[in-house]
């Protein structure tokens, strides 16, 4: 018998493993979430993420994105 985690993880899976799939959830993410904030935290935990597995470069691109986005933010609040 299998669970509705066991379903959803498949369905993801099957769908969105590719990097064009990642690119769609990402899109569906930004698009849904009303406080940008979110978003640049989202980046930096992806940051995080690729600080662990000793991916540095990644992780730099990610964090500057979100200073970026905080920074247009700001000037959009100003």
């Amino acid at each position: 018998m299998t669970s509705c985690r066991d379903n959803a993880g498949r369905y993801l899976r099957e769908h969105f493993s590719s990097a064009d799939g990642i690119l769609e959830l990402w899109e569906c993410f930004v698009e849904q979430c009303p406080d940008m904030t979110l978003v640049a935290d989202a980046l930096d935990h992806l940051a995080g993420f690729h600080d662990y597995y000793r991916q540095p470069r990644q992780a730099t691109k990610y964090r500057a994105e979100a200073a970026a986005l905080r920074k247009c933010m700001a000037k959009v609040t100003a």
